[in-house]
């Protein structure tokens, strides 16, 4: 009876329900599988970002010439060639995807969660729930920064600093309208993702370090790390804000 129960066993332990994939590896609260779904998140956005730095390379290589192969279809209007104000809207959008979609979340979302808790003896984040909200409050944002390559103007073009008051009035530029606000709906949920971060790694480095492992014991990853979180804390609370008064003013 035990030679044919074994396998049974085995296969009901290896089974895996939907609830329990969605809570293992979808909602997760792990740091590792967190630290993955930014990454993943990451490099997709930075095929994104990729595609449109080609666009503003072949543009400063070849003004004035027609774009190979997606020309005619994106650019029928101009026969072909990018125009100065999908120009605009290229430079916008590729800094705002690669600073905010890429380099942020993949140094401080992707590394920073799968690596603070090995590196310093933690079982986890110090606050798991808050850590997986980090990574969910970003789909808003991809959601957003996506929608607005699709409204009037094909993305912003206030540039990636979003100053006012080209970023303000809405007949400022061809990407004021619509995709302006969509662009601000989105950098307003990375700022929010960002600060759950932050506020997560400084308190796990600060209170959940392995005995022994003392400040300047630390290795120099988790020292950037931390460096990187208390800026965060500074800077994003403000960028957020002003992100939500345009909102306001719009």
């Amino acid at each position: 009876m035990s030679t044919t129960a074994a396998p049974h066993a085995h296969d009901h332990a290896g089974t895996m329900s939907v609830g329990d994939f969605v809570s293992t590896y979808v909602f997760s609260k792990d740091h590792k599988i967190i630290g993955l779904q930014f990454l993943f998140s990451t490099l997709l956005w930075f095929l994104v970002g990729g595609l449109l730095a080609l666009g503003i390379r072949w543009q400063l290589a070849y003004p004035w010439q027609d774009m190979p192969v997606i020309g005619k279809m994106l650019f029928s209007a101009e026969g072909g060639q990018i125009s100065p104000e999908f120009y605009t809207t290229l430079f916008t959008m590729h800094a705002t995807v690669m600073i905010f979609f890429v380099i942020i979340p993949i140094l401080a979302g992707a590394f920073g969660n799968y690596l603070i808790p090995l590196m310093i003896g933690a079982d986890d984040m110090a606050f798991p729930t808050l850590n997986m909200l980090s990574y969910w409050f970003m789909w808003p944002a991809f959601i957003c920064i996506g929608l607005s390559f699709f409204a009037p103007g094909h993305g912003a073009a206030a540039g990636w600093t979003s100053y006012p008051p080209l970023s303000v009035v809405r007949e400022a530029a061809p990407g004021s309208g619509p995709a302006q606000t969509l662009w601000l709906l989105g950098i307003t949920f990375v700022g929010v993702s960002s600060m759950m971060g932050s506020v997560n790694y400084m308190t796990t480095i600060i209170q959940m370090r392995a005995p022994g492992m003392t400040l300047f014991r630390m290795p120099l990853t988790i020292w950037g790390m931390f460096i990187t979180a208390i800026l965060q804390a500074f800077a994003l609370p403000v960028l957020t804000a002003a992100g939500f008064m345009q909102l306001m003013d719009r």
